[in-house]
């Protein structure tokens, strides 16, 4: 029941938006997420004419919009999505100034950047730095003076500064100094909010999460290089690989790094590399290579999703990959963007749904929602957020076990979702008897688990391996 500060509120705003028009609920806030994605890819294409042609700029709208990290982050992470429309459309704007030289692109690259800045924070500025380093290299920095500065620079410095005006002055400068301080240097520098991984972390989830067009990167990156003499190409290829090396070398000496950070750079790369497939043939080996790995991969996921789920059709996605090969091994890259395109389609479709059945929040939510006295509820362990949204109440966000045990030593009867391995810890620690309200299984597809299942063989060893019990426990012996 605490403000959340740490995110500027324009993705908050937007949901705001739908909810108070329509009706609380997830449908309209992935609506927010997905129209949000749309206009991306849109602002993908547009990139493509500017830089290239309208063939390439198709081919780089349908590479980026079957990426599978922007496909998973669409349905889950707003402010992400938010920022990267936000980001997207701010190059396009800038780049068409460049082209036309007409004082409103400017004004709108602008206007991005600031909104980008109240979805996120300082992070949304950082196509100004290449951007700035482009025209550099490429001596037009002097363009500027021709541009509205004035009137671009006031606009983005109102639009990043007026929330934490209000915020200082409303809650105090301690919440504006955590956020950039903290949240945003902090996090950089030294503060953990997550995992430590190392200076090549983004290098396997590049090739992973940008995977099977990852591939193509390499090849066309030597293709640019081999072609670098070409002034127009020359000077496309220094824009877009300031665009992935400032993205990637910044996170990448992070402090605190997660997937998803290197998310602004994928247009760039669909860019890059749709040029690339334009202009040569792939060479075989290539293709082949590609080939396998999407066959095994697809194997793999109809295989786990027998295990998983039950049902029928699990099978039907798997189709969709013969469309995938053949227009790889055809080099016809729509097709083959088009067989992406309902493969996932078909996952989304047949495979979410099951899924669902692991994801045990929303169940337990439903359990507590059943009590009719007024109880308190959290989680303790795991991560559970969500849990806010199908209560519609605040809850317990518990780290500690004294903590977690103190809130079920309260009279107050208390409701926490819990891993089972921690069960016989908060026993001990409140010295009561807790009361197992409800079990659940909970997904845990990591590569580690994945290969520690497979090498079990049998189904309920590969079940057991993938799975984690999850418990609902309460203090409350009445209830």
């Amino acid at each position: 029941d605490q403000p959340r500060l740490n995110k500027p509120p324009l993705a908050y705003w937007l949901i705001a938006v739908f909810y108070k028009c329509f009706s609380v609920s997830i449908v309209w806030e992935r609506a927010v997420m997905a129209a949000l994605s749309y206009g991306t890819v849109l602002a993908v294409f547009v990139l493509g004419k500017i830089l290239y042609e309208e063939a390439t700029a198709f081919l780089a709208a349908g590479i980026f919009a079957t990426t599978f990290r922007v496909l998973i982050l669409s349905r889950r992470l707003l402010v992400d999505i938010l920022v990267l429309f936000c980001v997207v459309w701010a190059i396009v704007f800038f780049l068409l100034w460049l082209q036309r030289e007409k004082p409103k692109y400017f004004i709108l690259c602008s206007l991005f950047f600031g909104l980008g800045f109240l979805s996120k924070g300082p992070v949304a500025l950082i196509p100004i730095f290449f951007l700035g380093i482009f025209l550099l290299v490429t001596g037009q920095l002097d363009r500027l003076r021709r541009a509205p500065l004035l009137t671009g620079v006031s606009l983005c410095l109102v639009l990043c500064s007026f929330w934490f005006l209000l915020l200082g002055i409303q809650v105090g400068w301690s919440a504006v100094s955590d956020f950039f301080l903290q949240e945003n240097l902090g996090r950089f520098s030294s503060v953990d909010f997550g995992p430590q991984r190392g200076p090549f972390f983004f290098v396997p989830v590049f090739f992973g999460d940008f995977f099977p067009w990852s591939f193509f990167f390499p090849f066309a990156l030597y293709w640019s290089l081999r072609h670098r003499n070409d002034k127009q190409n020359r000077q496309w290829i220094i824009l877009l690989g300031l665009w992935i090396g400032v993205y990637f070398l910044l996170f990448s000496v992070s402090y605190n790094k997660q997937e998803y950070y290197i998310l602004p750079l994928y247009p760039a790369a669909s860019l890059w590399i749709a040029h690339y497939l334009r202009q040569c043939t792939p060479p075989a080996p290539l293709t082949a290579l590609i080939g396998i790995l999407i066959l095994i991969l697809s194997v793999l996921l109809v295989s786990i999703s027998w295990i998983l789920f039950e049902g029928f059709g699990l099978w039907i996605p798997i189709l969709f990959i013969s469309l995938v090969l053949w227009g790889l091994s055809r080099r016809r890259f729509p097709v083959m963007i088009a067989g992406l395109a309902l493969f996932y389609t078909a996952c989304f479709v047949r495979y979410l749904g099951p899924l669902e059945e692991y994801k045990p929040v929303q169940f337990f939510a439903q359990t507590i929602n059943q009590i009719e006295t007024d109880v308190q509820a959290g989680y303790f362990g795991l991560t559970a957020p969500s849990l806010t949204f199908y209560l519609d109440q605040p809850i317990l966000e518990l780290n500690q076990l004294e903590e977690a045990a103190r809130a079920l030593q309260s009279p107050r009867p208390v409701y926490l979702i819990v891993p089972a391995g921690h069960y016989q810890s908060l026993v001990q620690a409140t010295g009561r008897p807790l009361q197992i309200v409800e079990v659940r299984p909970k997904l845990y597809t990591t590569a580690r688990t994945l290969i520690s299942g497979l090498r079990g063989g049998h189904v309920d060893n590969l079940r057991s391996a993938w799975t984690r019990s999850v418990y609902l426990i309460t203090n409350d012996s009445g209830g």
